[in-house]
């Protein structure tokens, strides 16, 4: 991107990832403190979160609800499908079944939450106001349980609307909304670089995807190698929307799992980076 193309202002894609979505707020820090002015915003899963709470709250804010959310206790773990037991010794052992009744319980529940706790959650962070109430145009990226078709919503309950984005199929039942069942949009738009562009450009999309997990086809089990193919699968549609972008910024917190809610700071400072890094290197 040409520097003179950044002075009339960015839209943002701001991508889902969890914990690892709080780099946006670090992105979006650097982007206020040199004067870029973000003219719209739109957010997918955790990108749509942390966009509309730097909206209602501007960066600082921002970053204070979040330590906030995670000092509360709030934040429940959640096993990783496709997490390795390392090490050796009496306790991998221990390690392994630990992990093994984690998934377990898991694959036996349900949801972990009710679509009025997702709804609760969002609530922890965003007013009771509508999307249109915002002082920039914000769209946040669901997908339709039925069909699969990627909705923008941009009007009506911010919170409804973040938590539709939110709602992690298989954590929390799909979100009800004008006659819709919606889920998180990293389904079919993870980047949602489609629906920055319909509110503007130039587009600089946010990465803050997690990495392919690393495999070995000879040993891994039977659940950790599917998901290591979906990975790859979630990977090829990554690139593809990225390079519908003007630019990418890709904080380096790809290695954080989505629910380490310890990695705050370093995943504000990684969005800090990588944002500095941009704008530098602009021609």
């Amino acid at each position: 991107m040409r520097r003179d193309l950044l002075a009339q202002g960015v839209v943002l894609a701001l991508g889902g990832g969890g914990m690892r979505g709080v780099a946006h707020l670090g992105v979006l820090a650097e982007l206020e403190a040199a004067g870029v002015e973000v003219r719209a915003i739109a957010g997918t899963s955790s990108g749509a979160l942390l966009g509309a709470l730097w909206l209602v709250e501007g960066s600082s804010g921002a970053i204070e609800r979040v330590r906030a959310f995670v000092a509360s206790g709030r934040a429940r773990p959640i096993p990783d499908i496709g997490a390795a037991t390392t090490g050796s010794g009496p306790g991998r052992a221990w390690r392994r079944l630990r992990h093994g009744l984690a998934l377990l319980a898991a694959l036996l529940t349900h949801s972990h939450l009710t679509g009025e706790e997702v709804v609760d959650h969002v609530g922890f962070f965003l007013p009771e106001t509508n999307v249109e109430s915002l002082p920039r145009p914000f769209l946040a990226v669901a997908a339709d349980n039925a069909t699969g078709e990627e909705v923008w919503v941009g009007r009506g309950s911010l919170r409804l609307a973040v938590a539709a984005s939110s709602a992690m199929p298989g954590l929390s039942p799909p979100i009800a909304w004008e006659g819709r069942r919606l889920q998180d949009g990293g389904a079919v738009a993870e980047i949602p670089v489609a629906a920055a562009r319909s509110l503007g450009s130039p587009v600089v999309a946010v990465e803050v995807s997690e990495a392919l997990p690393a495999g070995n086809p000879d040993r891994d089990r039977l659940p950790r190698a599917m998901f290591r193919a979906a990975a790859m699968g979630w990977q090829a549609l990554r690139r593809r929307l990225l390079a519908e972008a003007d630019s990418v910024i890709a904080p380096a917190v790809n290695h954080f799992h989505w629910a380490e809610y310890r990695a705050v700071e370093e995943a504000v400072s990684e969005g800090r980076v990588a944002t500095r890094k941009f704008l530098a290197d602009l021609t």
